[in-house]
């Protein structure tokens, strides 16, 4: 989806800063980047990855379209094609290490959204009911469900620790024992997305940086804005406290720097 968002500046308790990291990237899809510096995309159903003047590449037509990549762990990527309810397991060469055929369980459901979350345990929406899993995928058994959640849900932001779940109107946080910790508002259409305990969201022309507190609550204790003209955004990528804005040719990388009041 892309949306069309102008920036202003404003006072904030953040700095943010462009670098001179943003280069030309033409692309279908633009998923992120690694610890490692290289640089993850799709062009023609290919999940590619690039690292200075080296390419690789994992492809399987049967598989159908790519709808969900995870790369918090580069050593250890997981690849979600909903359509088949197969998820992919790679290596940092892109070699496959273990496929999951998640419409093999029983009982059948059918998950919209799966993420990891830890060494054998994934994150799964079972759309049919509307709930949060945590399932081990060695031992093919669901460890925690969760209550049924509240409203279409969009998008899974993760980490090992945490699942926060977007939907219309707001975000659950739920912790890896299944116990919902806090809900938050959130306005429809914003782009988001998060990396260990930090949230950035663009919203009302604004760029909001949250952080989950001692009480695994999301709190907006520092706000800025960034003028990127009226270029179009296609998508959003945090690491590292670096941002990364693809307009659909071009990535765009700006340093995020907290500022000691």
């Amino acid at each position: 989806m892309k949306w069309t968002v102008l920036l202003l500046l404003i006072g904030s308790f953040l700095q943010a800063q462009k670098t001179d990291e943003g280069f030309r990237l033409t692309a279908d899809s633009f998923y992120g980047v690694d610890d490692f510096g290289a640089i993850y995309y799709g062009v023609n159903g290919a999940f590619i990855k690039k690292k200075g003047k080296k390419i690789q590449q994992f492809y399987d037509v049967q598989l159908g379209d790519l709808t969900e990549v995870d790369l918090i762990n580069p050593l250890h990527i997981l690849l979600f094609y909903k359509n088949t309810q197969t998820v992919v397991l790679l290596d940092n060469r892109l070699n496959e290490k273990q496929r999951i055929s998640l419409n093999k369980l029983t009982p059948f459901r059918f998950f919209e959204h799966a993420r990891l979350a830890g060494e054998r345990r994934l994150w799964l929406h079972d759309i049919d009911q509307n709930r949060l899993e945590l399932f081990d995928y060695i031992n093919n058994k669901t460890l925690i469900s969760t209550a049924v959640l509240k409203g279409t849900i969009s998008q899974l932001l993760t980490d090992y620790n945490f699942c926060h779940v977007v939907s219309e109107n707001h975000i659950e946080t739920y912790n890896s024992y299944g116990s919902k910790t806090s809900t938050m508002p959130f306005i429809k259409g914003s782009l988001l997305d998060y990396d260990f305990e930090s949230l950035v969201m663009i919203t009302d022309n604004q760029i909001k940086v949250m952080r989950l507190d001692a009480a695994y609550r999301f709190r907006e204790s520092e706000m800025t804005s960034i003028s990127i003209l009226q270029k179009e955004v296609n998508s959003l990528y945090l690491k590292n406290g670096k941002l990364y804005i693809w307009h659909g040719k071009r990535l765009d990388v700006y340093t995020i720097n907290p500022i000691n009041n």
